[in-house]
């Protein structure tokens, strides 16, 4: 960091990038956990015709989380990734 003369705030920025991504992580898979439910009444309605698939019910709690997980990280390395010299870099970390 020295090296390449990076201010104290891109310096802070790049400390605190893995615990910002943690803690996203965290946040997503908490968000996506409350979508993990079957349709209403089933399987204890008296007339079901047709169980939800289990698979689907994940799915769609793993999209929620995904979708989550992207622009949060998109937001992170924009704002915390950010450098003078280079500034369209933080992208290449968005892409990783």
């Amino acid at each position: 960091a020295e090296e390449a003369s990076f201010s104290p705030e891109a310096k802070a920025g790049f400390i605190l990038f893995p615990l910002l991504v943690h803690s996203l992580d965290l946040f997503a898979s908490t968000i996506g956990v409350f979508f993990v439910s079957t349709t209403k009444g089933l399987p204890n309605a008296k007339h079901h015709n047709h169980l939800e698939d289990p698979i689907y019910v994940m799915k769609r709690a793993y999209l929620v989380s995904i979708v989550i997980a992207i622009f949060g990280l998109y937001f992170i390395t924009k704002n915390f990734l950010w450098v003078a010299n280079n500034e369209n870099g933080y992208l290449c970390f968005f892409g990783c």
